[in-house]
């Protein structure tokens, strides 16, 4: 009862500070999986920046661990258009990654990761990106660690 309870007011608090669930359940930095919303500065955390669009928000995160820094690009599509084909990636330095093509419908997420093993020492500055097929490129802004 005492957890419901403390859940209850918790939730009753961020409403009253104008969060809604979504950013009560943000994503932490070691947890790329729960949905959220984005910012209007489109910086999360310095590890993590987005981009809203208007079919759904673009995330880009990144992490250092034992095996190098992981950059993750992740599309959550909401429930507006059609079903697209994209792919997604980052640029770092210049040059641009890509992740294979896929077609998503509303209301899914889809993301791809990348290990830099490279990068043990130093974690770069990188850009998400979005690419959908007739529609075009986007980007969010920059993330680092």
């Amino acid at each position: 009862m005492r957890k419901k309870a403390i859940a209850v007011t918790a939730s009753a608090l961020m409403m009253a500070a104008g969060m809604g669930a979504a950013s009560a359940q943000a994503a932490t930095d070691g947890d790329f999986t729960a949905k959220q919303g984005c910012p209007s500065s489109g910086k999360v955390s310095s590890t993590h920046s987005c981009t809203s669009l208007s079919g759904g928000i673009v995330h880009h995160l990144k992490s250092i661990g034992q095996n190098g820094v992981t950059i993750r690009t992740r599309y959550e599509k909401n429930n507006s258009g059609s079903k697209i084909t994209a792919k997604l990636g980052y640029s770092y330095s210049g040059s641009t990654y890509w992740g294979g093509s896929f077609t998503q419908n509303n209301n899914t997420t889809k993301s791809k990761e990348w290990v830099r093993a490279s990068w043990q020492t130093h974690c770069y500055t990188t850009t998400g990106l979005l690419s959908v097929t007739g529609q075009g490129q986007f980007q969010t802004p920059a993330a680092s660690c």
